[in-house]
This record gives structure tokens, sequence and C-alpha cells, in this order.
């Protein structure tokens, strides 16, 4: 019973996470950007939940998030809902079979996981509805410093996750 209530305040305090990072990324209060560069801070924290978690969790958590943040920005609905939950569950296999459970592992995911959904952004929002010197705009001074910039911003949220894990989980190594 211990274990059902510790995983039930683990996603409590994830959920909560989530919707503070959705709030920060898509309010026009203040901004995160730095010049073109908005970082993906949902993504960033999604990657670090799924790397302590299962895959049918990650797939969830993506598919959850994503339906939040669809709620909210400007793209086609359902992109990020069925982006994110690929993303989670591809993260979560490749973290399980591939990489290391570790901070540098979790940088190299989340700039794949992020290369990979503002490519598919582009794809479906740019890609045929502008001029190649748009496009390239786009790629060149948005969506490549967005994966630097979310890469380095999914440290703080590795380190989180894995004292969260931690706390509630003694023995996940």
């Amino acid at each position: 019973m211990k274990s059902r209530k510790n995983i039930f305040i683990l996603r409590l305090i994830n959920i909560l996470l989530f919707f503070v990072l959705i709030f920060i990324q898509y309010n026009s209060v203040f901004s995160i950007k730095i010049m073109h560069a908005n970082p993906m801070l949902p993504l960033a924290l999604l990657i670090a939940v799924c790397m302590f978690c299962s895959e049918l969790t990650a797939a969830i958590s993506g598919l959850i998030v994503g339906i939040f943040i669809d709620s909210v920005a400007a793209t086609p609905q359902g992109f990020n809902a069925i982006t994110l939950m690929v993303l989670g569950l591809a993260a979560a296999l490749i973290i399980r079979h591939l990489f290391n459970n570790n901070v540098f592992s979790s940088v190299a995911l989340c700039a794949l996981c992020t290369a990979v959904y503002f490519l598919l952004r582009f794809i479906f929002m740019f890609a045929f509805s502008s001029s190649l010197t748009e496009s390239l705009t786009y790629l060149m001074r948005t969506a490549f410093p967005s994966v630097l910039y979310t890469a380095a911003l999914t440290i703080p949220f590795y380190y989180l996750e894995r004292a969260l894990y931690n706390k509630f989980f003694k023995s996940y190594n």
C-alpha cells in the first residue's frame, strides 16, 4: 500500500510541475526566450520523467502533457499529444535498452527528442506554407537554438526527478 501511495504522490508532483512549466512556456507575462530560441520546457521535463518510469507510464505521461499543451498552443489539434506520446515512449525505450541512466544520456536524449519535435513541427507548420528562405530561417534561427537551449535545461530536471525517485523509491538503481 505504501508503494501505491508513493506512486500517487510522485505522479501528483509531476503533474503540478508540468502545469507550472506549461504555464511558464505559454503565458505572455514574462518570456524565457533568448533571442529567437524558445526552450520546450515540458518536453525537457517529460524526458527526465521518462528516464525513471516504465514505457507505459512514459507514453501516458507524454499523451497527457501533449493534450495540455494542445489546449493552449497554436499548433494543429492533436499534434503535441501524438508527438509527445511517441517521444515519451521512445525515450523510455531508449533509456531502458540503449543508454545508461545518467545526466549525459539525459542531455543527449533530450537534444535528440527536441530535434525530432522541432523537425516535425517544421514539416507540419512551415515547410509547405512558407518560402524556402522563411523555412530555413525558422530552422536556423529558432529550431536549432531551441534544441540546444532545451537540452541544457534538462539538466536540472534530471536531477530533480532523480531526487524525487530516490526519495519515494530508495532502490531505483
